[in-house]
């Protein structure tokens, strides 16, 4: 490539393609292209036989089973020439079939697997277990029932002596009240009465000394 006045000008060596200076150029060829060159290795002849017939039923019917399967995408439908508002309702089959795919997880490497999250258990403690009372006999439960109204019968009459017994405990005591009365009533009248005359003229053998008037 060489520049010259501001413009780009190409340049082309025919010596490149292996052709002189003055050498006119090959003629064009209107031939076709040669054929492929023969095979030296022909295709192994088909197998005929029952044999070979079975396994190409059984390769049919692979494949046939294969396209069932939830992993083989299958091609859209055809969409119409003109787009309608109903046609979003209808349904029409899915290219991709992973959500129907449930696959058998025992046959995948733990690496694989798809693991659920579960909810968590709330951490409350445990209850003890309590211990299974031993049966008991129904004789031994009627003694015992026998010997608590035994008890209780003991008891009431218990407190009806004790009720009898308070109200003559009463009386005593406020016979001995009344007692306590009258005897402290009688000694008010002495020790009022009694005056050891101490503090008679107490204060006037303090002023005995002062002048008077």
């Amino acid at each position: 490539m060489m520049a010259g006045r501001g413009r780009g000008q190409l340049t082309f060596s025919v010596e490149i393609v292996g052709i002189g200076k003055g050498e006119n150029l090959p003629p064009s060829s209107v031939q076709p292209t040669p054929l492929f060159p023969p095979l030296d290795q022909k295709p192994v002849p088909l197998q005929t036989g029952e044999e070979a017939e079975y396994m190409l039923a059984l390769k049919q019917e692979f494949r046939g089973a294969m396209k069932t399967l939830p992993f083989y995408i299958r091609p859209a439908a055809p969409k119409k020439d003109v787009e309608r508002y109903s046609d979003k309702y209808q349904k029409t089959e899915t290219t991709d079939n992973s959500l129907e795919w449930k696959p058998d997880w025992r046959r995948f490497p733990k690496e694989l697997r798809v693991r659920e999250k579960r909810p968590q258990r709330d951490k409350s403690p445990a209850v003890p277990k309590q211990p299974k009372q031993p049966r008991v006999d129904k004789e031994e439960i009627i003694r015992k029932l026998e010997t608590l109204e035994q008890k209780e019968e003991e008891g009431s009459s218990d407190e009806e002596e004790g009720e009898k017994k308070k109200p003559e405990e009463e009386e005593a005591e406020g016979e001995e009240e009344y007692d306590e009365e009258e005897f402290e009533g009688e000694t008010d009248y002495v020790m009022s009465y009694f005056d050891n005359e101490e503090e008679f003229g107490g204060d006037s053998d303090d002023n005995m000394d002062e002048a008077i008037y």
